[in-house]
């Protein structure tokens, strides 16, 4: 109770000097809202550990120098974050909803609703809490110039549709069309297998009775790799000498692919989806088109 006494006293007393105008000091709970910050030039003062990597996932790391960890995503350090006394805090109401009331008490605090799903209108959220609209638009419009561009060069290749699925410990997920990687392939003009093409995030525990449904011209899976991964890669090759996979068209095709599971699935940022469709063209045997260039903004002094 004394801990929490403090904190509060102290969250008081750093309230009384924010300034929402153009915030300098940023905490950031959630990897996507670090990328957001990061892609407007803003390095956060601290931020959540990455799921994977010491600390920072591998494609931020270069950016985070100096940044304080938090905690983690789902369990911050709220006495830490006090003491970095921010202007901001910025995060997820999926991940953590729960501390907003004591986290709004240390300093403003903007949640999106759902980080897994809908980047670009999540990264125009943080982007509005910073004051940064323009510069945020900028790079969406640079990032849907590329969209636009590799939409096209797709409907001229035989590759129409892509299943999606993930391997975790003891289980298989299928992504859905709500989902970062679905967002992504959706807005490329890609279809999905019937069982995919469905507004939802995806399934959990999918079963091997299921596997039929999974056929699509090309397959990408991704393979979980913090916690347990040896258990993990054991049971996704069990799950492939199965049958039924076995029989897949795509499989006979030879057409199923690893993915990076940060930058197609945990990332989830803005800075993700921009290496992401970088891919694109190795992955569909595409030419590199010319639009297909960086939309990096210069970084604030």
């Amino acid at each position: 109770m004394r801990f929490w006494i403090s904190v509060l006293a102290l969250c008081c007393c750093l309230c009384s000097t924010v300034t929402l105008a153009q915030p300098l000091r940023v905490v950031t709970l959630t990897n996507d809202s670090t990328e957001a910050m990061l892609a407007l030039g803003i390095t956060p003062v601290g931020a959540t550990r990455s799921l994977v990597g010491n600390p920072w996932f591998p494609h931020i790391t270069n950016q985070m120098t100096g940044v304080t960890v938090v905690g983690q995503e789902l369990n911050p350090n709220i006495e830490l974050i006090a003491s970095l006394k921010p202007d901001l805090i910025l995060g997820s109401k999926q991940k953590l909803g729960r501390l907003k009331p004591i986290l709004t008490l240390i300093a403003p605090t903007v949640f999106v609703k759902d980080n897994r799903r809908q980047w670009q209108q999540n990264f125009m959220t943080y982007a509005r809490a910073v004051d940064e609209m323009v510069a945020g638009q900028q790079r969406l419009d640079c990032l849907n110039t590329q969209i636009n561009t590799l939409n096209v060069a797709l409907a001229q290749q035989p590759l129409k549709s892509v299943s999606v699925i993930r391997f975790n410990p003891g289980q298989v997920r299928m992504y859905q069309l709500d989902s970062f990687t679905g967002e992504l392939f959706a807005a490329l003009g890609l279809q999905r297998p019937p069982a995919q093409q469905v507004h939802a995030y995806g399934v959990s525990n999918f079963s091997r009775e299921r596997i039929h449904e999974l056929d699509a011209d090309i397959l990408f899976y991704f393979t979980y790799g913090t916690r347990r991964q040896q258990s993990t890669l054991q049971y996704r090759d069990t799950f492939m000498r199965d049958a039924s996979w076995q029989q897949l068209n795509v499989v006979r095709q030879q057409q199923v692919y690893s993915m990076d599971d940060v930058i197609w699935n945990t990332a989830n940022g803005v800075l993700a989806a921009e290496i992401a469709l970088a891919q694109i063209p190795a992955l569909f045997s595409l030419p590199v088109p010319p639009e297909l260039n960086s939309c990096h903004l210069p970084a604030k002094p």
